[in-house]
């Protein structure tokens, strides 16, 4: 019998007290199905959470005993969280997913087997392939604002992803040592940059179709974090050319 692929799920938390329960559950109720692979542990990484994030996300200790919650006393962002969580994280892959649990944690099976059948190093979820399933989609604003932004990022960055952005990817984590002390985007740009330095390193990425379904309070301002994310993929790619800052 072939012995279970270790995995380690990240899932960066910020105010994240009403969703959690239900995303925490869900994982619990599944993961004797994630045939070959081993769930060996789940870093809650709280960003300087308001409410009772922490505390909820401890009382599925019981449940989930491969569950730990690591706390940053401040809000620093989504990049920041992830990064706490891949430079603890022990298994030889990490799953970086949502709080939202917008993507179901089956579909992690996918990514692993895409993985393997395509000797790749990185899976990133998309919501924008042909034989991606969005049940409820985003509003109009936040939709194209989002197809204008991954645009964007092809446009300046080269990477040929119609999807950076979805919370759901899949890694290989001694792949990544070689630069995962250069990443520095600390809020919802991280993507962008974790795919830059990648390609960069000469690792086999892959955009994976995924079932998504948008979730109410998003913690992303269509607006104002727009235009923050799109100002750090212009300072990146200068940074990638000129090596400066």
């Amino acid at each position: 019998m072939t012995e279970p692929i270790s995995t380690t799920i990240v899932i960066p938390a910020f105010n994240e007290q009403e969703r959690l329960p239900s995303t925490l559950d869900a994982l619990f109720a599944i993961e004797k199905d994630l045939v070959g692979l081993e769930i060996r542990e789940i870093l809650l990484v709280d960003d300087g959470s308001s409410d009772q994030t922490v505390s909820v996300s401890l009382a599925f200790r019981d449940k989930l005993p491969q569950l730990r919650v690591m706390k940053s006393e401040r809000n620093r962002g989504k990049g920041h969280a992830v990064r706490l969580g891949l430079q603890e994280a022990t298994s030889d892959w990490v799953l970086i997913a949502d709080a939202d649990m917008s993507t179901p944690w089956t579909e992690l099976l996918k990514l692993s087997q895409r993985l393997r059948e395509e000797s790749a190093q990185i899976a990133i979820g998309s919501r924008d392939l042909p034989e991606s399933d969005v049940a409820i989609r985003q509003s109009f604003v936040r939709e194209h604002l989002g197809k204008t932004f991954n645009l964007l990022i092809r446009i300046l960055t080269g990477l040929s992803f119609r999807d950076t952005q979805c919370g759901f990817k899949l890694v290989h984590r001694e792949s990544i040592e070689a630069f995962l002390s250069k990443l520095t985007v600390d809020r919802f740009a991280w993507d962008v940059e974790f795919l830059m330095l990648a390609q960069d390193h000469g690792l086999k990425i892959i955009e994976v179709p995924v079932s998504w379904e948008h979730r109410d309070a998003s913690r992303v301002h269509p607006i104002f974090d727009g235009f923050d994310m799109a100002t750090t993929v212009l300072l990146l790619q200068w940074k990638r050319l000129f090596g400066r800052s």
